[in-house]
Formats: structure tokens, C-alpha cells, sequence
């Protein structure tokens, strides 16, 4: 989460508060959901004729990391 207040902090976003640095912390969560997903839905359209499974593999290895 460092990088996340550091670059609140380059973008000009003042941190005056826990409360401040709380909401900056979940707009990031949100963000990385949407790109995680969003990159999931890639490997989900992904097609390969050696591993005709290989995109939804890769799409549930994305998706997980949300848990980890």
C-alpha cells in the first residue's frame, strides 16, 4: 500500500487524515479489481490449440490472486 500513498501523493492528493488515506486505499483496491478483471476477460477470450484450457486457466489464476 505504500506505493498506493505515494502516488496519492504525486498525483497531488493531500493526506491530511487516517480517514483521507483509508478512502485512497480503497479507491485503489477498486481500481486493481477492475484490472484484474479486466485481464481476466482477456485470458477468458484467449484461444490455443495446444491447450484448448490454457485462457480459462490463466483467467482463474487472475481472479484468485484477489483472495491471496
Amino acid at each position: 500500500m505504500n506505493d498506493i500513498l505515494r502516488w496519492a501523493k504525486e498525483a497531488d492528493l493531500w493526506m491530511t487524515s487516517d480517514e483521507r488515506i483509508a478512502a485512497v486505499e480503497r479507491f485503489a483496491a477498486l481500481v486493481r479489481d477492475d484490472e484484474r478483471e479486466a485481464c481476466a476477460k482477456v485470458c477468458d477470450e484467449f484461444e490455443s490449440d495446444a491447450d484448448p484450457d490454457a485462457g480459462l486457466v490463466l483467467a482463474a489464476v487472475i481472479r484468485a490472486r484477489k483472495e491471496s
